[in-house]
C-alpha cells in the first residue's frame, strides 16, 4: 500500500511541477495599482484591446523597472513602484492557473499569479504640439528614450521610433566588432557617428504620418523610423560599417524602405576613408563600369543613369562583395528602388586597391 501511496504522490508532484512549467504572458497599459492595508502592492490592471487582466503579486515575484540598472530585491520594487503611473505599458510572465480579481469599480475579471512583472513603456502626456495645436504623447520603450512612439491622446500611435545606436552596440556574426578596433580609432568612429546622429528629420516625419492619419482615418497604421549602424566587414587595415536607414515609402500603409550607407574606417588611427579611394581606378571608371561589372542591368541607358546617380557612401562592404542599392527615385523609372551587387572575385584585376578588399567571414 505505501508503494501505490508513493508511487501516486510522485505522479502528482510530476504534474505539479509540469504545470508550473507552463506560463501565460500578459501585457498592456497599467490602468488600477491595488495594495493592502500596510501599502504592499497586491494586483495591477491591465488593459490591452479593450479587456482588463489582472496580475496578481505573491512573495516571489520579481520586479523590472525600465532601465539598464542592475536592479535587486527591495531596490527593484521600490523603482518599479515609483513607474506604476496610470497609461505606462508592463508585461508580466505569469502562472497558467486563472484567477479571479476584483476591479476598485467592482468588476470581476480574470486574473493570473505573476512569476515576473517588468516595465515596458513610459508614457509621457503633452510632449509636443503639432502643427494645428494638436497636443502628442510620447510612449519610452527604452531606458534613454531611444525606442518611442508618438501617439495621440486618445491612443492612437502615429509614429513609431527605434534608434538602436552605434557601432559598439552591435554585433554580426561571422564579421569582426568595433571591439576590435585599436582605442584610437574606437573613439575617432564613435565622434563620427555620434556627430552624424540621425539621418532624418523626426518632427517632419511626425507631421507627415499625422497627415496621413487625417486623410485615411481608421484605415491607418502606424509609420515607422528606424536607424543602426553595425560593422559589416573587415581585414588587417580597414575595418567597414553600415548604417540602415528605415524610412516610411507609403504613409500609414507601414511600407518602407531602406537606405544603406557604407563607410570605411583605418582600424589603428579611425581616420575616414573616402569610398572613391578604395577603387584602384578613377571615379569616372567606377561610375561607367560597376553597374555593368555587376551583370544584372542589361538595358544601356539604366548603367548610364546608374553611374550618373550613383552615390559614393552607397557601397557597403561586405565580406565576398560590395553592393549599392537606389532609394526609391533614385532612377527614372523604378519607383521601389533597385540593387546590385559585385562580388570580389569578378571584378576585374586592378578594379579594387589589394588592401581595401575584406578577409573572408569570420568562422
Amino acid at each position: 500500500m505505501k508503494r501505490v501511496f508513493a508511487l501516486a504522490l510522485a505522479v502528482l508532484l510530476a504534474l505539479s511541477l509540469t504545470a508550473c512549467q507552463d506560463e501565460k504572458s500578459v501585457m498592456g497599459s497599467l490602468e488600477e495599482v491595488q495594495t493592502d492595508e500596510d501599502g504592499a502592492l497586491t494586483a495591477l490592471v491591465l488593459e490591452l484591446d479593450e479587456k482588463r487582466i489582472g496580475v496578481l503579486v505573491a512573495e516571489g515575484t520579481s520586479f523590472w523597472p525600465l532601465g539598464e540598472g542592475s536592479w535587486t530585491g527591495e531596490e527593484a520594487l521600490e523603482a518599479f513602484r515609483r513607474d506604476l503611473q496610470p497609461g505606462n505599458e508592463l508585461s508580466a510572465c505569469c502562472y497558467s492557473r486563472k484567477e479571479k480579481l476584483e476591479t476598485a469599480e467592482g468588476e470581476s475579471i480574470p486574473a493570473y499569479w505573476g512569476q515576473s512583472i517588468s516595465i515596458s513603456g513610459i508614457l509621457k502626456r503633452n510632449v509636443l504640439v503639432l502643427r494645428d495645436g494638436t497636443a502628442a504623447d510620447v510612449m519610452e520603450n527604452g531606458s534613454h528614450g531611444n525606442n518611442r512612439t508618438y501617439r495621440l491622446p486618445d491612443g492612437t500611435e502615429l509614429l513609431r521610433v527605434n534608434d538602436s545606436g552605434g557601432p559598439e552596440y552591435h554585433y554580426v556574426g561571422g564579421v569582426e566588432s568595433f571591439d576590435d578596433l585599436s582605442e584610437a580609432a574606437k573613439e575617432k568612429v564613435r565622434a563620427y557617428y555620434e556627430n552624424q546622429g540621425p539621418l532624418y528629420d523626426e518632427g517632419e516625419e511626425l507631421e507627415k504620418s499625422y497627415a496621413a492619419y487625417r486623410e485615411l482615418g481608421e484605415a491607418f497604421a502606424y509609420d515607422w523610423l528606424q536607424q543602426d549602424t553595425s560593422p559589416c566587414a573587415s581585414n588587417e587595415r580597414v575595418m567597414y560599417f553600415l548604417t540602415s536607414l528605415t524610412l516610411p515609402q507609403e504613409r500609414g500603409g507601414r511600407i518602407v524602405y531602406e537606405v544603406r550607407l557604407g563607410a570605411a574606417f583605418h582600424r589603428e588611427t579611425g581616420e575616414k576613408i573616402d569610398n572613391w579611394d578604395l577603387f584602384a581606378v578613377p571615379e569616372a571608371e567606377v561610375r561607367r563600369r560597376f553597374p555593368e561589372l555587376c551583370g544584372w542591368v542589361d538595358e544601356p541607358e539604366l548603367q548610364k543613369a546608374m553611374g550618373e546617380a550613383l552615390d559614393p557612401d552607397w557601397f557597403v562592404f561586405s565580406p565576398e562583395h560590395v553592393s549599392v542599392d537606389f532609394p526609391p527615385g533614385s532612377l527614372p523609372g523604378e519607383e521601389n528602388g533597385y540593387g546590385i551587387s559585385l562580388r570580389y572575385k569578378d571584378a576585374p584585376e586592378g578594379f579594387f586597391l589589394p588592401w581595401a578588399v575584406p578577409q573572408e567571414p569570420v568562422t
